[in-house]
């Protein structure tokens, strides 16, 4: 355990820059934009009021209805992660490119020759880069995340009350508050087993490509995918081309979006995902239920064969 300690502070390191300050910048740059147009919306609505129901009001507190007010609160309580939902995006660019120079990287500035040296497995080195791949990238993400949204909320509550709608009380009082940030982290395993398919390709890649890395591992896949579908036009193959594009291709080099899995399952298999999905612990129940279908375990076990793969090739591959 010491072991893998060190290998993943070692991957820390080595790429601080997409796992800390990548989400720390977006962050804050969300924020002060947030703040910014809050302040800026705040000053209109002081000058010329707002417009409910065709009717001008200055202070919205008797402009709005204790049903509404329970929606607003509710609405809030929900979502407010949800404004942390960059941060995750940038996160899957950061995991893919992580993936696609792991082991690539290490061969091109000849560090691999110096980690061989030490008493450090390939399968040690190749597990270390998964874990942070798939659980190091969305922890630190979401704790930037947390801090984004409840700096995002705070701002929210304080616009609304100087407009005159106070909900302080209100939505601090909701346990959905408190219980958002554990619900998203409950959706970490989800992430790590449905993107194992792309962090095992990108990593096979990494260990086997000489040069150009990006196009083997992406162009290949799109060429392939272009002449499946261009000798089907002209031959009349009939062949299933949106499946391929779909599973082959997106399932292979998208996997790493959160929330990607909800493209990878047929709905029909008893899956039901419905306006629902936008209330949180809704999408957390439809996110796990996901995991009942074939294609998630057949996606883990094609990933895992991969990452096999890659140990075996980065154990005999020429390092010259």
């Amino acid at each position: 355990m010491n072991t893998y300690k060190w290998l993943l502070k070692r991957e820390f390191w080595e790429h601080k820059g997409g796992f800390f300050w990548a989400p720390a910048v977006v962050g804050a740059i969300m924020t002060l934009f947030l703040a910014a147009s809050m302040l800026i919306g705040i000053g209109a609505s002081q000058k010329h009021g707002f417009s409910i129901n065709g009717e001008r009001v200055t202070n919205i507190t008797n402009a709005v209805s204790a049903e509404d007010k329970a929606k607003i609160v509710d609405a809030i309580s929900q979502g407010y992660m949800g404004t942390s939902a960059p941060l995750f995006m940038v996160m899957a660019f950061v995991v893919f490119f992580f993936c696609l120079g792991s082991l690539f990287d290490e061969r091109k500035d000849r560090s691999v020759l110096f980690w061989k040296s030490l008493p450090v497995s390939d399968g040690e080195t190749v597990v270390s880069k998964v874990a942070m791949a798939l659980l190091g990238a969305p922890l630190l993400t979401l704790g930037f995340a947390l801090v984004t949204s409840v700096l995002a909320l705070l701002i929210i509550l304080a616009g609304a009350s100087m407009t005159g709608l106070n909900l302080w009380g209100a939505v601090l009082a909701t346990p959905a508050v408190y219980m958002a940030p554990f619900a998203v982290l409950s959706l970490v395993p989800v992430y790590a087993l449905w993107a194992l398919p792309t962090v095992g390709w990108l990593m096979m890649v990494s260990a086997w490509a000489r040069t150009k890395v990006f196009l083997w591992a992406v162009g290949v896949p799109v060429l392939a995918g272009a002449l499946y579908s261009w000798f089907n036009a002209m031959f009349d193959f009939n062949w299933n081309v949106g499946w391929f594009w779909h599973h082959i291709i997106g399932r292979g080099l998208g996997s790493v979006v959160p929330g990607a899995w909800f493209g990878f399952v047929d709905p029909s298999g008893g899956l039901q995902i419905h306006d629902d999905r936008l209330h949180l612990s809704a999408l957390v129940i439809q996110s796990w239920k996901t995991l009942g279908s074939v294609d998630a375990w057949i996606g883990v076990l094609v990933g895992v064969a991969m990452l096999y793969v890659a140990v075996r090739l980065r154990r005999w591959k020429d390092e010259g």
